[in-house]
């Protein structure tokens, strides 16, 4: 597995953690039905989540291995 690859997975990962707890919240608060709302919400959150965190898990990556090039060099 390629390092872009392991990036774009550690933010996809990181993505639908943080969208699946942020969406469990805003549609608890949204849809006002027990365990519809925050159902509904964590997977429309994971969902928005894991596209996110994959773009900037590459970029997030990328930018802090040339960040760290200028370190070394």
């Amino acid at each position: 597995m390629s390092a872009e690859e392991q990036a774009e997975s550690a933010g996809k990962t990181a993505g639908v953690v943080a969208g699946l707890l942020t969406g469990a919240e805003l549609g608890s608060r949204v849809i006002p039905i027990p365990v519809v709302g925050p159902v509904v919400g964590a997977v429309v959150g994971a969902t928005v989540g894991s596209e996110i965190g994959k773009r900037l898990g590459r970029a997030l990556i990328a930018g802090s291995t040339e960040f760290v090039k200028t370190l070394t060099s």
